[in-house]
């Protein structure tokens, strides 16, 4: 009886270890300040409901973007992540390279970061995406989180990764962190409808 007890106790932390690993619990609030190169601001808002389209809109370069009309055709993973959370840290090199590999099929990563201090958000984002080359949109905000929970749920852990079809609707949700081999396997079977 105390091995069968042992073993189960022994089960349930090994697992609550890897899922520890896995994904990151996330806290506090932030806000918006002024952003460069692949950091963006969110402007507007608009969620519909679920299976329907996500959008929001922001100014880069001076022009006012909307990411309906950027996703609109494409496979895009909306990743929630945070520069503080070790597997968004492990996932982002599999993002940069499988952007290298399939942006011309249609492929986009976004990138939405949720830092625990506010008052440094914008500064830690900016530099974590320059020092790591990542080559996709960053928005720095809990705004554009928070809203997006309202209809969607709560982010409780990152990395949480949406995957979102052509048609700009949601097709599966993502916790905790994958192999590049695992999010390929989503990105083919996507691109390939």
């Amino acid at each position: 009886m105390k091995k069968q007890l042992f073993a189960t106790l022994t089960i349930l932390f090994v697992s609550f270890l890897a899922l520890s690993q896995a994904a990151c619990s996330r806290d506090s609030q932030a806000n918006n300040k002024p952003v460069s190169s692949f950091v963006h601001e969110v402007n507007a808002i608009s969620l519909a409901g679920e299976n329907e389209p996500v959008n929001f809109t922001w100014k880069e370069n001076g022009n006012e973007m909307n990411l309906t009309t950027e996703l609109k055709g494409k496979v895009t993973f909306l990743n929630f992540w945070g520069t503080w959370c070790p597997p968004c840290r492990a996932e982002i090199p599999h993002f940069v390279d499988l952007l290298s590999t399939y942006s011309a099929s249609g492929f986009q990563v976004v990138g939405i970061a949720l830092e625990r201090d506010p008052n440094k958000e914008m500064e830690l984002v900016s530099n974590f995406v320059e020092k790591q080359k990542m080559n996709y949109r960053n928005f720095p905000s809990r705004k554009y989180a928070d809203e997006f929970a309202k209809v969607f749920g709560t982010i409780q852990y990152v990395p949480t990764t949406y995957v979102i079809g052509k048609d700009g609707k949601i097709m599966e949700k993502i916790v905790g962190g994958r192999t590049k081999e695992g999010f390929e396997e989503i990105i083919k079977k996507y691109l390939n409808q």
